[in-house]
């Protein structure tokens, strides 16, 4: 029985590789920071594919809670897990005009340093004799920037120069790897039929989706040649030039 941490799992792109992982017969520990109810909800559902499951509470805002995820993990399942995905992120709008130090800050210590410092936890936790895999969650802005989000992009920026140092720190024993998600879901409050425009408006005339993205991990997961690469799931979006993000559009 191999277990996967997967942060940020209560909802959205998070709650879709959990269950993705579930039904290929992973074990998953679903983290969550406030979202329990929706946490306990992808445990019933992935006990519904027949995998075990358990949801932890943390805030990887908090080093005392982020340091002992890992412990807690192994103690809830029973075992360390073999798998982790870092997609638990912050994403507040921000502009070079409007960025704050405060603000700078809280996207790194949570997108970059938080990812990086759980991988180091989770490579001393494997077994003697075990092998590991990590994906890292980024954005396809990496591939074709524009000004929005100006803290959410730098720390991707570092987090994807990050995948690849720990890539190599790591190995051989864990692989280090990232999927790239485009324009996969709507924002909150966004009309169904205003998503719809913008998610199609791709080089493939169709956007990705939650499951699209999931697919990905599990082949970064399970694929044991490969590490240091970085997958984008962005129906090639990132091919087109974009002034604002897609909120403003």
């Amino acid at each position: 029985m191999s277990w996967a941490l997967v942060t940020g799992a209560g909802q959205r792109l998070g709650r879709a590789v959990a269950l993705d992982l579930a039904r290929a017969g992973w074990s998953v520990v679903v983290h969550y920071r406030h979202s329990r109810d929706e946490a306990e909800a992808v445990v019933r559902d992935a006990h519904g594919f027949g995998a075990a499951a358990v949801a932890i509470g943390a805030d990887l805002e908090k080093a005392a809670e982020r340091h002992a995820l890992l412990k807690r993990a192994v103690e809830a399942a029973g075992a360390a897990p073999t798998a982790l995905v870092n997609c638990a992120a912050l994403f507040e709008h921000d502009t070079i005009d409007t960025v704050t130090e405060a603000l700078l800050q809280r996207h790194i210590a949570l997108n970059t340093f938080a990812p990086a410092v759980l991988s180091r936890e989770f490579a001393e936790a494997l077994p003697e004799g075990a092998r590991g895999a990590i994906v890292n969650f980024l954005d396809f802005k990496l591939a074709s920037p524009y000004p929005d989000h100006f803290s959410h992009t730098l720390s991707k920026y570092a987090l994807a120069g990050a995948t690849e140092l720990l890539a190599r720190a790591l190995a051989p024993r864990v692989r280090v790897n990232a999927v790239a998600p485009g324009y996969v879901l709507p924002a909150p409050g966004q009309s169904a039929s205003d998503f719809q425009r913008l998610h199609d408006d791709t080089p493939l005339k169709s956007g990705p989706t939650p499951e699209n993205v999931a697919h990905a991990v599990r082949f970064l997961l399970e694929n044991d040649a490969i590490t240091g690469q970085t997958v984008y799931v962005d129906s090639g979006r990132r091919f087109e030039t974009h002034e604002r993000d897609m909120a403003f559009m």
